[in-house]
């Protein structure tokens, strides 16, 4: 059996129970790497086949996957 690509998250969690959901989610594979516990968000990377299991865990209001948005360089004013 082949293991999952591990994926970019950003979390959206009850900040009132911040720290016991992170246990959870790290319990589920999430490795977290940026908390914001005062507005209730955390980001991380997890194995893509187990985010059912992280939208699972209790506190967690949502799981989004982190996306890179590129813009086009800034072009000259004319002269």
């Amino acid at each position: 059996m082949t293991e999952s690509p591990r994926v970019d998250v950003i979390l959206s969690v009850d900040p009132g129970r911040f720290a016991e959901t992170m246990r959870a989610a790290q319990a589920v594979g999430l490795t977290v790497t940026g908390e914001q516990p005062l507005i209730g968000t955390a980001a991380g990377t997890i194995a893509e086949d187990r985010i059912p299991l992280l939208r699972a865990v209790e506190g967690v209001e949502a799981v989004e996957r982190s996306r890179t948005i590129r813009l086009p360089p800034p072009v000259p004013p004319p002269e």
